[in-house]
């Protein structure tokens, strides 16, 4: 990015899922504003994963404490950050500032035009609505950018290494299971996830677990299933994890960033839901299902952790193998033709 470049700056301090789900939002921004460097604060991994799929121009960290020197005045910026805000002519900051600090911040660095708003809500259009609706009066949101992430060749050959190093090959069907999430009061009974894994093999389809440093618990509940030899591979980073995702033809996963991940690159997917809305909360992409057990009938989020009956989380097998015999077809690994 050029150093006399302007620029327009997303604050976004959301996780891997939320912040995916802004991808429109930020699609607008790069399609009406094609002379502006688009530069986003968040998470380094996601930031540097959307860099490389050429959605932004440059990746701020949220974790270098930088979000929290912008609430305490320009002083506390790094030089270089400092100049990135000097050329911006439009910060966009998916958060609340109920003190006003932020926007004294702005103000002290001269930006002509900002927008604070914070995302949440519990009810309301899909999520990615929200992001979008927050650029009316900047751009002309009415248009809708395609949505999909395109991989560089080096990135999709790192997934093809990664899998050869476990015995894989691109030959076989390989269909990524993710039994994590974000929270445990999402994710399906282990042995709901035993019956998808024998059952992929039944069908001749390669399952393949993939896990997270958060996914402890879930990783327990796998191998308390037994399934011999089940391949299981935890990518260092987001970048990897895509990369893999990249080589498969299927994935099942719950309501997690990993989901939203897939089937923005285009793998078909299906997605468990349960006491989340997916009418608000479903991945994006044309090759997208969701399945669900029960209408979850908890009123909120206490109660949703209070219930042990989970019955929106009894999600069938056999409705996700119909899911997947429906896109059996067009099984064919992510390319960027």
């Amino acid at each position: 990015m050029p150093a006399f470049q302007r620029t327009i700056v997303v604050i976004h301090p959301g996780g891997l899922g939320d912040v995916l789900l802004s991808l429109g939002a930020l699609a607008a921004m790069r399609a009406y504003s094609p002379h502006h460097a688009i530069v986003l604060l968040a998470g380094s991994e996601v930031g540097q994963l959307l860099v490389h799929c050429g959605v932004i121009d440059q990746s701020l960290p949220i974790e270098s404490s930088q979000l929290s020197a912008l609430f305490t005045g320009e002083g506390q910026l790094l030089d270089d950050q400092r100049g990135v805000f000097r050329r911006c002519d439009l910060v966009v900051a998916w958060l609340s500032d109920q003190t006003g600090s932020l926007r004294r911040t702005m103000q002290e660095l001269g930006i002509p035009r900002v927008i604070l708003r914070s995302p949440a809500s519990t009810e309301g259009p899909h999520q990615s609505e929200r992001f979008i609706q927050t650029l009316q009066g900047e751009f002309p949101v009415d248009a809708r950018p395609p949505l999909r992430l395109h991989l560089p060749e080096q990135v999709l050959q790192s997934g093809v290494d990664a899998l050869r190093a476990i015995g894989i090959m691109q030959s076989v069907p390989l269909i990524v299971c993710h039994p994590g999430s974000g929270s445990r009061h999402k994710c399906v009974r282990a042995d709901t996830w035993g019956m998808l894994i024998r059952g992929c093999r039944a069908r001749q389809l390669t399952p393949v677990v993939v896990l997270g440093p958060a996914d402890e618990q879930a990783e327990t509940a796998i191998r308390e299933q037994g399934v011999p030899e089940l391949p299981i591979l935890r990518p260092r980073s987001v970048m990897m994890l895509a990369a893999i995702l990249a080589q498969t033809q299927g994935y099942i996963g719950h309501d997690s960033g990993v989901t939203h991940l897939a089937a923005l690159l285009g793998v078909p997917t299906v997605a468990m839901f349960g006491p989340t809305d997916e009418q608000r909360w479903a991945p994006l992409g044309v090759h997208v299902t969701v399945v669900r057990g029960g209408r979850c009938t908890c009123v909120d989020w206490d109660a949703v952790r209070a219930c042990t009956e989970k019955s929106c989380l009894n999600v069938k097998p056999d409705e996700v193998f119909e899911a997947l015999d429906a896109i059996d077809f067009r099984y064919r690994r992510v390319t960027n033709s």
